[in-house]
């Protein structure tokens, strides 16, 4: 009896999980699809009141439509040492995925207690060129990372 309430309660629970927006799901660190329009996710302290004008680290990125603001400060009792702080913006920095990476490391942060506060701030770019060459501009950049990425790998193996 109790292994079929406690199937209920997985299935049930399963269910409830599939109601999640797909653009929220990222903050929490899971894959999904961006949200249609701006968007700003926030992870630690939320005190909209609380002053933001010192940050530990600040990146610019972009992903598919987006241009991205990530700032954030982190916590007095954190044990990631300056050098670390700065080897995670240019890993951000140098993601394929930003908003993906970004919101997967906040979220790792934040379980881990490392962090005070950050902001996501995310504004769709308005542009001039039709989806179909800002699409085929995007996979040129992606395939030129990848190349890039691998000619690192091969020398890196050498």
């Amino acid at each position: 009896m109790s292994g079929m309430r406690n199937f209920r309660v997985l299935i049930t629970s399963a269910v409830v999980s599939l109601c999640f927006l797909p653009s929220a799901m990222a903050q929490f660190g899971f894959p999904a699809q961006l949200p249609d329009e701006d968007f700003v996710w926030m992870w630690g302290r939320q005190n909209e009141r609380a002053p933001r004008r010192f940050e530990d680290f600040s990146v610019n990125g972009s992903d598919g439509q987006f241009r991205c603001d990530l700032t954030g400060k982190m916590s007095v009792t954190g044990r990631m040492s300056p050098q670390e702080i700065r080897e995670m913006e240019n890993q951000l920095r140098a993601s394929l995925y930003f908003v993906q990476e970004s919101a997967s490391t906040m979220y790792q942060l934040d379980l881990l207690r490392e962090l005070d506060w950050a902001m996501l701030d995310c504004r769709k770019h308005v542009s001039d060129e039709t989806e179909s060459e800002a699409q085929e501009r995007e996979d040129k950049a992606r395939e030129r990372a990848e190349r890039k990425r691998e000619r690192r790998r091969a020398r890196d193996d050498n």
